[in-house]
């Protein structure tokens, strides 16, 4: 069994907050680690050691930053296995999903120090009809707050610090502490390739406490937030008098229409793949099919056949290939919007049940969950669920399929699939989305490209592609007078 503390605790000795036990949630009966969390002055002290390393590291030349950022990377990346395990264990996602967050998280860290790398620092122009001199220059803020979520622990965590630190920022993460392990491994792998002490901190602290003593500090210049609604307005509100840069990507409510002339194995294997990776916990997952009438019953026939094909087990089993729910808590709530879609006269047609795949193995296990039959008025088409369960509405036409999809207060991700490029553009055009695919899966994404959350699932500058930039920078612009030096 692991312990592990919060690094500014252990090392000035501040006394240590609450122990939590980190459980696996394929078997509750496993602890995985302990976590002795920070109480509230050692959070509070992290963001002062974080602003006063600002200086040195902000001065510290770029490709001597890159270069201990690189080797982090690569450290990374050697302990691919080891890593992998440490996700499965926190999280419960299959061994191979495990892998693959580690994988895209080196793809989004490296293409966030090649935007580095790249950025013109100091751009200068003259104004030839005054002679002027004037040139823009990029500068960092200063202290960076980033909160990560427990689905995603390794790849968000990632594709946040690197660019942060990368443009001269210095950092406090606070990873959730249902899988704090992850955050704790990338943590050893910057220690390991040279970071200097204070310029980066792990935060092991409940919410409440970053509520009070993190999110509020006046040394805090920017915070990117990846978690729910509720929470990211939280922090619009508590900040909204103060000069913070904000970064939210909250929740989604992602659709994929299916029309008519759409090629329907394709688009029931999209489905499937983005429904039920990561148990349903993904944030840009799909948890609505809106199919037209004429297409239904064909597309639920291929569809049906796939998520029966689903092997619901432990992440450790090799011939697992979902997992269980991250935490109890979820568990429970994911049954309790079965129970409600049912009652509102949503048809179950897949799931909706809890499992017992290994014997004398409690885990959190639910089925892989289907409902046709939703309308538009019901919770399980607007409410985000976060889990495997997926919802299918019927429309008349592609007119009224793209009416649905935007008829929701989330705008994070949508597929279309259908063989026509005139009624794909429609719905590219007019989508309400940050996201938008066609003929690909609504989870579909490359490091070179921004997540952007329309509606409310996002606020401010968007993380990934060469957004770090931006919102990790601000601007000066220099005016020289011709007759200065």
């Amino acid at each position: 069994m692991k312990t592990l503390r919060s690094i500014t605790a252990c090392r000035e000795g501040l006394p240590a907050g609450p122990v939590v036990e980190i459980r696996n949630p394929g078997n509750q009966a496993e602890v995985v680690a302990t976590v002795v969390t920070a109480p509230e002055a050692a959070a509070a002290r992290m963001i002062e050691s974080a602003h006063g390393a600002f200086p040195g590291w902000s001065s510290t030349p770029l490709p001597e930053r890159l270069r201990m950022l690189h080797e982090a990377l690569k450290a990374l990346e050697t302990n691919t296995a080891r890593v992998a395990r440490i996700i499965t264990a926190e999280n419960g996602k299959p061994l191979a999903e495990s892998r693959r967050e580690i994988a895209a998280a080196l793809a989004d860290g490296f293409h966030q120090l090649e935007v580095a790398r790249h950025t013109r620092w100091r751009v200068r122009h003259r104004s030839p009809s005054r002679g002027c001199r004037s040139e823009v220059r990029l500068f960092p803020l200063g202290v960076f707050l980033l909160v990560t979520p427990w689905n995603f622990p390794l790849a968000t965590l990632v594709r946040k610090i690197v660019p942060a630190l990368a443009f001269g920022n210095t950092v406090v993460a606070k990873p959730s502490l249902e899988t704090p392990c992850a955050a704790f491994a990338f943590f050893q792998c910057l220690t390991r390739a040279g970071l200097p002490a204070g310029v980066a901190h792990l935060a092991l602290c409940s919410g409440s406490v970053a509520g009070r003593r993190l999110v509020p500090h006046p040394s805090v210049r920017g915070i990117s937030f990846t978690g729910s609604t509720a929470v990211g307005l939280g922090i619009c509100r508590q900040t909204a008098e103060r000069d913070v840069r904000l970064q939210l990507e909250m929740g989604g409510k992602n659709a994929c229409v299916v029309l008519a002339d759409a090629d329907l194995d394709r688009a029931a294997d999209a489905v499937v793949t983005a429904a039920f990776t990561c148990a349903g916990q993904w944030c840009t997952g799909t948890s609505r099919v809106i199919v037209e009438a004429s297409a239904h019953d064909a597309f639920m026939k291929q569809l049906l056949v796939r998520v029966r094909q689903i092997k619901v087990g432990p992440g450790w089993r090799a011939a697992s290939t979902m997992g269980p729910i991250t935490t109890r808590q979820h568990f429970k709530e994911i049954l309790e919007a079965i129970r409600v879609g049912q009652s509102a006269g949503a048809r179950l047609v897949a799931g909706g049940n809890s499992l017992s795949p290994v014997a004398g193995c409690e885990g959190n296990y639910l089925a892989p969950t289907v409902f046709g039959g939703v309308t538009e008025e019901m919770a399980l088409f607007r409410e985000e669920i976060f889990g495997p369960v997926l919802a299918v509405t019927i429309a008349h036409d592609s007119e009224d399929a793209l009416r649905l999809a935007n008829l929701s207060p989330y705008g994070l991700s949508l597929s279309v699939f259908t063989r026509s490029a005139r009624k794909a553009q429609r719905f590219l055009d007019h989508v309400e989305t940050g996201l938008s695919h066609w003929n690909l899966h609504t989870g579909y994404r490359e490091p070179a490209l921004p997540i952007s959350g329309w509606k409310q699932s996002g606020r401010g500058i968007p993380e990934c592609g060469d957004q770090g930039r931006q919102f990790f920078t601000r601007p000066r612009s220099i005016y020289l007078s011709p007759r200065s030096g």
